[in-house]
């Protein structure tokens, strides 16, 4: 007479057949995932891009409106100007230092691409 309660089944283990279908259909969902990370992490960065440029348009026109004198000559200096941050020389807000930080290096450059200048002088975000 033939054992074939479950516990004997279950110590015989799985066939190659089974672990090689396990294996491939493994492989079928990582070959789908990985470009869909790629295509996260480069949204990723343009987000990351788009808010600093953000950031530091609303830091510019908060300070203006405080009586910060910006750098304008053209929306890169206006927003290295902003980086580094100052304070108006006179009003209420003496003393208060308008700026973005942590932003430097290859995040500020993306960043200044996402800015420009109005034809009034002011830095805006322009996407």
């Amino acid at each position: 007479m033939k054992n074939t309660s479950i516990s004997h089944t279950l110590k015989q283990g799985f066939s190659l057949v089974e672990m090689l279908v396990v294996i491939a259909v493994i492989g079928v969902i990582a070959a789908i995932a990985v470009p869909q990370i790629g295509n996260l992490t480069a949204s990723a960065k343009t987000a990351r891009d788009q808010r600093n440029a953000q950031s530091i348009a609303s830091v510019f026109a908060a300070g203006t409106a405080a009586g910060v004198t910006w750098t304008v000559t053209d929306a890169s200096a206006a927003a290295d100007d902003v980086v580094a941050g100052k304070a108006p020389a006179d009003g209420a807000f003496v003393g208060k230092i308008f700026r973005v930080p942590n932003i430097t290096g290859a995040d500020l450059t993306a960043a200044k691409t996402h800015l420009s200048l109005s034809t009034d002088g002011q830095l805006i975000y322009a996407p």
